[in-house]
């Protein structure tokens, strides 16, 4: 919740970014990276994928209008982003995105050399 006050209208200042919080989970067949982005809207999110390195970019959407004061915020006025080094166990091509209620779930698929399986026993 932003608390505003009516002020003179001043030059806009560069927003700054900062690392939300995150979790990683590793299950038999993928890892889940859950991200919380509160205040990003689909349309500013970014991934990517290179060098084996996962990034993530989120751009607020709400700005206060330029005759406002904010007294009081809850969080920080800032951008979000989130760099993580993969290893060789993905399968960068299969890696899935959902953003719901401000949180995006990556699911990143174990690729098919790593993932456990049964050996048959033969004779």
């Amino acid at each position: 919740m932003n608390i505003l006050t009516k002020k003179e209208p001043q030059t806009a200042t560069p927003r700054r970014t900062i690392l939300p919080r995150y979790d990683v989970r590793e299950e038999a067949d993928a890892f889940t990276v859950t991200i919380d982005l509160p205040g990003v809207e689909r349309s500013a999110v970014e991934t990517a994928v290179e060098n084996e390195t996962l990034t993530i970019f989120g751009r607020r959407a709400w700005t206060p209008p330029a005759e406002w004061t904010p007294l009081h915020r809850e969080s920080a006025v800032a951008d979000y982003r989130l760099t993580l080094e993969l290893n060789r166990r993905v399968n960068h091509e299969a890696i899935r995105a959902e953003l719901s209620q401000g949180v995006l779930t990556l699911t990143l698929p174990k690729a098919e050399a790593v993932k456990p399986r049964k050996i048959e026993i033969s004779g």
